[in-house]
């Protein structure tokens, strides 16, 4: 049995060989006679059209124009120094000497019109009226002063009570108090006690309850309010 398959398979392949052979012949035949007849140039052409076609049908972008350079510095030149003015003098004309002439003023006219009157001179005040003035300012302030005292002692009062009739007490208040210009108690203090409280109470009372009137005209000039000075002498009333 083996022998009957080893023949049939030989004669196959044999075929098969001779088939390819004769295959490769005949195409090499069709090229050479493609090549003598012109057939293969015509394909060529054919071939080359559409590919002409497409390269016809490539988008053709422009070159960028282009970029301007700018324009080289100006080169910069230091200002030169002018050249020095030559003025040319102006050649010189004589001028012919005319006589003056004189006219006469008219006889209704002064040649010299006489200056304005000087203004008058005030003459500084003399030293006598100034200090008499200051003296009468000086007597009205004194005159209100003891004006002031004399009410203060005429209306002041010895304390009363228990205690003062029991003690007596005897001795002298200095005080001090402000007034305004319009005669208006402001304020009032002791300077020199008596030692005695009772005393020191009944001179600020004193004070509290007198009546004052305003400043005269022209006296402590500048001054709303004028500090002033007393002193109340208490002796007691003997019974």
């Amino acid at each position: 049995m083996s022998i009957s398959i080893a023949y049939p398979y030989r004669a196959t392949h044999a075929s098969s060989r001779f088939f390819g052979l004769g295959l490769v012949i005949a195409v090499h035949v069709l090229v050479v006679w493609m090549l003598v007849s012109g057939t293969a140039q015509k394909g060529l052409k054919f071939l080359k059209k559409p590919m002409e076609a497409v390269v016809i049908q490539e988008v053709i972008i422009p070159p960028l124009p282009p970029i301007p350079l700018p324009p080289p510095p100006k080169e910069v030149r230091p200002p030169q120094p002018n050249a020095p003015r030559v003025e040319t003098p102006l050649p010189f004309v004589p001028v012919p000497e005319v006589a003056a002439q004189t006219q006469s003023a008219p006889p209704t006219m002064a040649a010299n019109p006489a200056p304005p009157p000087a203004p008058p001179v005030i003459a500084p005040a003399p030293a006598p009226v100034v200090e008499s003035r200051m003296a009468h300012i000086a007597s009205l302030e004194g005159e209100y002063i003891l004006k002031v005292r004399t009410m203060l002692h005429s209306t002041k009062r010895y304390p009363t009570g228990r205690q003062a009739s029991q003690q007596r007490p005897q001795g002298k208040v200095k005080l001090w108090f402000t007034l305004s210009r319009h005669g208006v108690l402001l304020d009032v203090g002791v300077l020199e006690s008596s030692n005695s409280n009772l005393l020191d109470d009944a001179a600020i009372a004193t004070v509290r309850r007198g009546s004052y009137e305003p400043f005269p005209p022209d006296t402590w000039t500048g001054e709303e309010l004028h500090k002033f000075s007393a002193e109340i002498a208490f002796t007691p009333v003997s019974s």
